[in-house]
């Protein structure tokens, strides 16, 4: 399996060089995509056994059969995203780009690499993996690491509605249907939305939910902050990885629409507009998980430290998770995964009135140098200790652990001045071994003293049980 993995890999690699100097590598990446979305309609069209497409010849099949560039290959492509969309009812934004340039040997060196690949949605995983890792300036997607680790805490269950308001290439809301067809429900029974600024990656989105299969409602292009595509409509589960520290978000009007239920968020940075949109688009009892830099656990800004301080007093602020650096292209610093709201709909955390902070930047695999993961077991150990510290039923009892976790009051943030939710700032250091052979020998003669004492009232009431009987 590992070594078809590597040729699919290598194969791809080949054949998006082979496009370079001929179209940008973002041009290069969608036709591949686009080549990936012909090559699934064609299949699953057959598949499927509708007569009126049994016998179709698709653009796939046009492209395999014959030596073809220039307009030829442009018109075949153009030709075959119309009868994809006329078939799925969805519609792409951009149009193919210009292959006037590409040879006949080019073409067939991608194609060979788009058939090679297990498929479509294997190849869609190949492609954006190679797109964030080449990306320039900041365009990149969710690693799939960190989305597993988002939809494991927020949990999303079959017949609820998944929201994403910067969904890029609709990773989250892919794994929000994987976590539901893995845990006995059907992913097509949970309902999908999402929206973006950018045609560009709308159109990414709109393909990979093609390739799986999956419904999904998607707005744009327009940023969520300034015109919410879905105006009307609130959410069982929000989940985003929103651009950071995102200044000018507000396009001179956005911020002064009175919609900001914990405050007004600064002008300069969109942090906590993102936070605040998550809130309002959440549904009575829905759950929100958002991505932030560090800065926004610990931001002095009277703005806001003053939307977080009504985050923890309201007991809104569910839990942070610190995580390591490097997990996200083109970042180098520490993130933090934030849970909102939520489970606190008359269940336990409401009556707890603490929030979890755990302290997981010790996490990291590296891959490579340019690349570091969270390795599985460690998304696991995060989700096990959310899951404990909610109480869902049949979890093991929650308790702090010095170096990872730590429950805090709402009351012990709030006498700070700042409400800072750092984790790594509040949980407390693992000992040393010198501490822990310490605290191992003075547990032991606790224990040794406790052992004493209940032999001594042994004793004593055998004492008495024998008076008493010898008194009748």
């Amino acid at each position: 399996m590992a070594a078809n993995a590597a040729r699919e890999a290598a194969a791809l690699s080949r054949a998006l060089d082979a496009l370079g100097g001929v179209v940008s590598a973002e041009e290069a990446h969608r036709l591949v995509m686009v080549l990936g979305l012909l090559r699934h309609h064609a299949e699953s069209s057959r598949s499927d056994d509708v007569p009126d497409r049994s016998y179709r010849t698709y653009a796939w099949d046009q492209l395999l059969s014959s030596a073809m560039g220039g307009d030829r290959l442009y018109d075949v492509i153009g030709d075959g995203v119309r009868d994809w969309e006329a078939d799925s009812g969805r519609r792409l934004e951009q149009r193919v780009p210009d292959l006037r340039a590409v040879r006949p040997a080019q073409l067939r060196e991608v194609l060979d690499a788009v058939t090679l690949v297990r498929s479509p949605v294997r190849l869609f995983d190949l492609v954006l993996q190679a797109q964030s890792r080449d990306a320039k300036g900041g365009q990149y997607f969710t690693p799939r690491d960190v989305t597993r680790l988002m939809v494991e805490l927020l949990d999303p269950r079959a017949g609820e509605s998944v929201y994403d308001p910067a969904c890029g290439s609709g990773g989250l809301l892919v794994e929000s249907a994987a976590y539901v067809a893995a845990h006995g429900g059907k992913a097509e029974d949970l309902r999908l939305y999402g929206q973006d600024v950018s045609a560009s990656v709308l159109d990414t989105a709109a393909m990979n939910m093609g390739v799986r299969d999956l419904e999904v409602r998607l707005a744009g292009p327009e940023s969520s902050l300034l015109r919410d595509g879905f105006p009307e409509r609130t959410f069982d589960v929000v989940a985003v990885n929103p651009p950071f520290n995102q200044s000018r978000w507000d396009d001179g009007h956005g911020r002064y629409d009175g919609l900001w239920p914990l405050g007004l968020p600064p002008q300069g940075n969109a942090n906590f507009a993102w936070v605040q949109h998550c809130l309002k688009k959440l549904a009575p009892g829905g759950r929100a998980a958002i991505l932030l830099p560090t800065g926004a656990a610990t931001g002095t800004r009277g703005a806001e430290r003053d939307v977080r301080a009504r985050l923890v007093d309201t007991g809104l602020l569910a839990a942070v998770v610190e995580l390591p650096a490097g997990l996200i292209p083109h970042v180098r610093n520490p993130v933090c995964l934030w849970i909102l709201s939520a489970f606190q709909g008359g269940g336990p955390l409401k009556e707890r009135g603490e929030v979890l902070l755990v302290d997981a930047r010790e996490g990291a695999l590296a891959v490579d140098k340019r690349q570091r993961v969270l390795p599985d077991e460690v998304v696991e150990r995060i989700s096990d200790t959310f899951a404990s510290w909610r109480g869902r039923s049949g979890a093991p009892r929650y308790a702090d652990r010095p170096g990872w976790c730590r429950s805090v009051r709402v009351e012990e943030l709030a006498a700070q001045a700042e409400y800072d939710v750092l984790p790594s700032r509040h949980v407390p250091a693992p000992a040393t071994r010198g501490e822990e052979e310490s605290d191992g020998r003075g547990r032991l003669a606790e224990l040794t003293a406790e052992l004493v004492r209940h032999f001594e009232d042994s004793r004593r009431l055998e004492r008495e049980l024998l008076d008493l009987l010898g008194n009748r």
